[in-house]
């Protein structure tokens, strides 16, 4: 007689509960490839284990493959529509992707199963975030870090929202603990994580990016170039220096040969993402006495340095919008000039209604000091693209560009162009044919895009930008930037 020797379905399901608890002590001790190999192991077992794919798929995000990591959890919710972990991490794959309603979804979904999902509250809290909603989002985090102390980015995330508060010190501390927990993850991140807190350590007991006179209006002359704005500032009293006013900035940024001219040291050395080259660049991390704008005085301002080789002659920094957020900022590209509005006293952040016809209104998402908005491409649901005032044209990501059906090795698709950005020169461009970009209700078609690699800003920002929204767009018209509506009109 034959006897066929078989595991029992409660011996797989003890090698299975086994082989999940070695792939969480790995995954903790930042052990990915090891934990991967447990987690396919345990999942030729049990295909369809929801703790092992929900598992599986946190990985995967962690290693930015997020469609194999959609992929995976959308498995675990076959087989468990309502398990919260699998939710949550469900939302941050399609945050990750750019999908932010259908991200909040899950995250309040998991929540109205188990209000105990710190993962859930970590994503609300981002969310809200994007929205520049700093109390509230705050809120979310500080639940999540209550819920899991060892939650790695709720602190991370939380000093950015102290950031747009303007609350140096707790920003500092978010960092501290950040750091304090050893993150294993996103090595880059850490180093950057160490950066600025050496650096805003620099600004403690003082006053930051202070502005001469915040209850006033200031016009600015700019210098039109091809669709972009170019101002003439002056630097700890010398100059004039020429700066290209950018919303497409993190900071405002002065070339490294002006440090140099100026004498201003640098405090800690960073790596920014940017477009062009291979996508990221060392950047000094500085603090200036004094930058001067017509009228506009900041006092004690953070900046960081880029390498002018490619902009030499034509600008000396950037102005980065964003520290100008204090202000409603009008882009007045027909009559040439810069209006920055105070703020109406006792404002808040709620939604201004439609304008008329003659108007394009639309929210943005502020991620990384950028701002996003959801834009339409060949009429399909809108995707995330960088709005971007220092780039002259519009340009495709190479991901979106591939869903159009173009390829590096589709014919004719490559071009024999340089690509300029921040970052370097890019050899390596696409042309895509036939394509409209549409932003609310007004579109523009394109009978050639360009299309790029944006690989590394949507890693470094943990979303998806699908393209860049160039001058080409909009700079025969007046621009209207409002941060604290994260509204912008364009008329």
């Amino acid at each position: 007689m034959l006897f066929l020797l078989t595991s029992s379905p409660l011996a797989v399901q003890k090698k299975s509960s086994s082989g999940l608890a070695e792939a969480e002590a790995l995954f903790k001790q930042g052990n990915l490839i090891a934990a991967n190999g447990v987690l396919q192991s345990t999942l030729r077992q049990q295909p369809n284990s929801v703790d092992a794919l929900t598992l599986l798929a946190h990985l995967l995000l962690v290693e930015d493959d997020f469609e194999n990591a959609i992929q995976q959890v959308r498995q675990a919710l076959k087989t468990n529509p309502n398990n919260p972990k699998a939710l949550a991490t469900y939302g941050h794959c399609l945050f990750r992707e750019g999908e932010f309603d259908l991200a909040g979804d899950q995250f309040r979904k998991s929540l109205s199963l188990d209000s105990k999902q710190a993962t859930a509250h970590l994503g609300l809290g981002r969310l809200l975030l994007t929205r520049l909603k700093s109390g509230e989002a705050l809120e979310s985090l500080q639940q999540a870090i209550t819920l899991a102390p060892d939650l790695e980015d709720a602190y991370f995330y939380a000093s950015e929202a102290y950031g747009a508060a303007k609350n140096l010190s707790m920003q500092i501390q978010s960092l501290e603990r950040y750091l304090a927990l050893k993150p294993k993850f996103r090595l880059e991140r850490v180093q950057n994580a160490e950066a600025l807190l050496k650096f805003f350590r620099s600004f403690e007991n003082e006053q930051v990016a202070q502005i001469n006179d915040r209850s006033r209006s200031y016009e600015l002359e700019i210098q039109p170039f091809y669709g972009l704005m170019l101002v003439e500032g002056h630097v700890n009293g010398k100059g004039p220096y020429r700066f290209l006013v950018d919303s497409g900035a993190t900071s405002t940024v002065l070339s490294n040969s002006l440090l140099d001219q100026l004498n201003i040291t640098p405090i800690s050395t960073a790596v920014v993402k940017c477009v062009g080259g291979n996508g990221k660049t060392a950047t000094k991390l500085c603090k200036i006495a004094k930058l001067q704008v017509g009228e506009l005085e900041f006092a004690n301002l953070p900046v960081s340095s880029f390498d002018n080789t490619i902009f030499a002659g034509l600008i000396d920094g950037v102005l980065s919008t964003a520290d100008l957020a204090e202000f409603i900022i009008t882009l007045d590209y027909p009559d040439q000039k810069i209006i920055l509005s105070p703020r109406p006293a006792g404002q808040t952040s709620a939604r201004t209604a439609a304008g008329s016809h003659s108007e394009i209104k639309s929210e943005f998402r502020f991620l990384g000091n950028l701002l996003l908005v959801p834009v339409s491409i060949n009429h399909l649901a809108p995707k995330s693209f960088l709005f971007d005032t220092g780039a002259v044209t519009s340009t495709l990501s190479k991901r979106a560009a591939a869903l159009l059906g173009v390829h590096e090795d589709t014919a004719n698709s490559r071009v024999d162009i340089q690509f300029a950005g921040a970052c370097g020169i890019t050899q390596s461009v696409l042309s895509v044919g036939n394509v409209n970009l549409t932003l609310s209700d007004s579109g523009l078609d394109y009978g050639q895009i360009l299309a790029v690699e944006l690989k590394e800003i949507s890693k470094e920002i943990q979303t998806e930008v699908s393209g860049i929204l160039g001058g080409d767009f909009y700079s025969k018209h007046r621009v209207t930037l409002d941060y604290y509506k994260t509204l912008i009109t364009i008329e």
